[in-house]
């Protein structure tokens, strides 16, 4: 019951976000090129895309559902961006077999990206669970990679994940959560239910909750971000790592990595200290006043730092805490 209530919290921290409508994608004549579409990455499957701009220069982003709004402000003349949503998740295809559902289809599908789009080499943006997966699909296909950007990462090892201690659903609000799926309200209005549930959430993941309403988003529009759809898809690709430990896997990647997390991130910092220790060319940018979501709460220092980074050096304030190659 111990571990299904952690892996619950842990896919919760990817969360109903919505669906945005065909108009919320369109931009201005005079912004960057955007194009939208889909990939087979498998028989039945296909996984939406967005990319923005059509730089020299490919950043691949999964989980476009929560990002597109927010990371286009790192598009500029030099960049693609490629944003795309998992599967399962926001626009791309409904998934009812589990079994399709782990870090290795995860994984696979990225890949998938890369090939469709004919990229030799990317950079990679991660964020919560997803800081993981460009750590591991970095690890697997390193020549493919030129730079990782982790934000409130997975911890890379299941002891330190045990260590999440300020869960964003503590034993009050997940009492609120039963009394209204107690009422019926999930089965009896999902958009209302999905609505309290995010009023509920929402306020336990950011430093303050009164910037929720700075970030972009059309809740609770999407089937497959419904609270119980999320919580099959993460919970199983949790569930299915066991007790992992990344250290000795990827202590070898060369990639540089910057490591990003909010002061009061629902995740432990000790897993971002750890990652970057363990990494060899890796460094840790602490966000004050931000938690799991820096880039809504503090997105003057957030976007420079990441603009920094992919451009090929290290933001100020990044810290060392492993050994650099020289």
């Amino acid at each position: 019951m111990k571990k299904f209530s952690l892996y619950l919290m842990i896919g919760l921290l990817v969360m109903t976000f919505g669906c945005p409508g065909k108009d919320e994608a369109e931009v201005e004549k005079s912004g960057p090129v955007v194009n939208e579409g889909y990939v087979m990455v498998d028989e039945g499957v296909e996984l939406r895309y967005k990319t923005v701009g059509d730089g020299p220069e490919a950043v691949i982003i999964p989980a476009a559902i929560y990002m597109e709004f927010e990371f286009e402000k790192l598009a500029d003349e030099s960049r693609t961006l490629i944003l795309y949503d998992q599967r399962g998740r926001g626009k791309s295809s409904a998934i009812a077999d589990v079994s399709q559902f782990s870090m290795d289809f995860e994984i696979a599908d990225l890949e998938a990206i890369r090939q469709h789009f004919g990229k030799e080499k990317v950079s990679l943006i991660g964020w919560s669970y997803l800081g993981g997966l460009v750590i591991l699909y970095a690890n697997r296909f390193p020549e493919h990679v030129n730079r990782i950007v982790q934000i409130g990462p997975i911890s890379p090892t299941y002891e330190i994940f045990l260590q999440y201690r300020s869960t964003p659903f503590d034993e009050e609000s997940m009492a609120q959560l039963k009394r209204l799926q107690d009422e019926g309200l999930d089965k009896s209005d999902p958009e209302k239910f999905c609505s309290e549930y995010w009023d509920i959430y929402m306020t336990r993941i950011f430093y303050d909750p009164e910037k929720i309403k700075l970030f972009r988003n059309d809740k609770c529009k999407c089937e497959n971000e419904m609270p119980d759809n999320v919580s099959v898809q993460l919970g199983a690709i949790i569930g299915k790592l066991g007790e992992w430990d990344w250290r000795d896997e990827v202590q070898g990647l060369e990639a540089p990595v910057l490591t990003i997390h909010g002061e009061s991130d629902t995740l432990p910092l000790e897993g971002s200290r750890v990652w970057v220790q363990t990494l060899r060319n890796a460094r840790l940018l602490y966000v004050p006043k931000a938690g799991h979501l820096p880039f809504v709460e503090q997105p003057g220092m957030f976007y420079l730092a990441v603009d920094t980074f992919l451009k090929g050096e290290w933001p100020a304030g990044a810290e060392i805490f492993g050994t650099p190659i020289e």
